[in-house]
């Protein structure tokens, strides 16, 4: 079982990956961070 602090080290580095590395097919092919700087 997973303590609170290990919770949020995972879903901050989920967070990081989802907006930052992963390409969004309806952003055409670029992440939520590159729509919101361009």
């Amino acid at each position: 079982r997973g303590s609170p602090a290990s919770a949020r080290r995972w879903l901050r580095r989920f967070r990081h990956h989802y907006n930052h590395d992963r390409p969004n097919q309806a952003l055409n092919g670029r992440t939520p961070a590159e729509e919101v700087l361009n």
